[in-house]
């Protein structure tokens, strides 16, 4: 069966189950989720989760709010000054009394709050007038709420989702023999992904 969406997903874990996935729809949407963070978890920078954004500076401001899906960044550049901004660990970054007004360009950068609900980027020193920075970044993989959703990891790989929703449901039903043995399919899957990801 061809997988896509994460329904389709579903469909294939009952159908290996003798199930029918509308009877246990809640059940299916938690362990393909919890496949989702296993696999965000195993390839924090697999290249299928970079991605880019712009951010315009304002005078004055050196806080802003980093992107709803970024996970990791990556690097900063101000392309119109051919700048990469270097990063600084917040004790670094606090040293230089980020506070005192010194216009000019950013050229450092620091991430507070990395790991909670709302992270934050901040930079040094301040800016006197308006520039537009560009973001280099690894996304957070986005858990599915719905069956039409499709999972950000490529389409190649679903059946790793299929795999782990399957060995939940063995073990649901205490067949723990059974599903170490799909278990094993899903890791061997995950190191294949890996190695066609380092030969990319």
């Amino acid at each position: 069966m061809f997988v896509s969406s994460a329904g389709t997903i579903a469909e294939e874990i009952a159908r290996r189950l003798g199930e029918v996935s509308a009877d246990n729809e809640d059940a299916y949407k938690g362990w393909i989720n919890l496949g989702i963070r296993d696999i965000g978890n195993s390839f924090p920078n697999a290249p299928f989760m970079q991605t880019s954004a712009d951010r315009t500076l304002s005078s004055g401001t050196r806080i802003y709010a980093l992107p709803s899906d970024w996970g990791k960044m990556n690097i900063v550049t101000y392309p119109a000054g051919d700048v990469t901004l270097t990063y600084l660990e917040p004790e670094q970054f606090d040293i230089l009394q980020p506070s005192a007004s010194e216009g000019g360009n950013p050229s450092v950068y620091t991430l507070r709050g990395a790991g909670n609900a709302s992270p934050r980027i901040e930079f040094y020193p301040s800016i006197a007038a308006a520039i537009t920075l560009h973001y280099d970044y690894q996304k957070v993989m986005t858990t599915i709420s719905a069956f039409s959703a499709v999972p950000d990891i490529p389409e190649r790989y679903n059946e790793l989702l299929v795999l782990y929703g399957e060995s939940r449901g063995l073990r649901r039903r205490g067949l723990r023999g059974d599903a170490a043995a799909v278990e094993q399919e899903y890791e061997a899957l995950k190191e294949r992904m890996r190695q066609d990801l380092l030969s990319q």
